[in-house]
């Protein structure tokens, strides 16, 4: 019996020590996600304050877009590889609005990216933008070999003029129509129906060169 004592409590004593690592990386990975779930936070609740002090001007003059609104004039993009990008009223566009600073963002993002990126080849610009500084977009851009067209919106211009309120944001814009907005709390819902929307605006479309 005492033999039989003993042996259970080697079994234990090895069990434990097999589990142990296991609990250690489980809280590790637990705080490291909340972490980043705090970043994310902190993150929109900042974008959510800069819209509602300037919300009353914005909406009292119409200064930002909603789902249905066209733009009457092109937009214009910097992109990091000093590029002048202008969104032009006869082609269509996603923007994949991020930051660095929220790694769960930047998932989403190129989840969203891996499922409609191959509508590029029929003339769909994917650009992903961030108000990040420059020099962390390239250090992003180059550590996680980002897919995407970067571009800066360091002022914060066209975060406002889309109003976006939480990262990740999409924008679906086809021959300068907002068809589809969708931010952190939706995009999910809709990605289905952002699908739905890219293919109707390529069905028949041969591939470009």
């Amino acid at each position: 019996m005492k033999k039989l004592k003993l042996k259970v409590k080697a079994g234990l004593l090895k069990s434990w020590w097999l589990v142990l690592p296991l609990l250690v990386l489980s809280s590790w990975w637990g705080y490291k996600n909340y972490h980043q779930f705090e970043q994310c936070q902190a993150i929109n609740q900042k974008l959510m304050d800069e819209l509602k002090k300037v919300s009353g001007q914005v909406r009292a003059q119409k200064r930002f877009l909603e789902e249905g609104d066209r733009l009457s004039t092109p937009l214009s993009l910097s992109l990091l590889d000093g590029q002048l990008v202008k969104i032009e009223p006869d082609e269509t566009y996603l923007l994949i609005f991020i930051s660095t600073g929220c790694p769960a963002c930047l998932e989403i993002a190129l989840d969203v990216y891996g499922k409609v990126h191959r509508y590029e080849e029929k003339g769909l610009r994917i650009i992903s933008i961030s108000r990040n500084l420059v020099e962390e977009l390239v250090d992003m851009t180059s550590a996680r070999n980002w897919p995407m067209a970067v571009a800066h919106d360091t002022t914060g211009q066209l975060h406002r003029l889309f109003q976006i309120d939480g990262l990740p944001s999409v924008v679906f814009i086809e021959h300068g129509v907002i068809k589809l907005k969708a931010n952190t709390l939706s995009i999910d819902r809709r990605l289905p129906e952002l699908k739905e929307m890219i293919l109707a605006a390529f069905v028949g479309q041969p591939s470009r060169p």
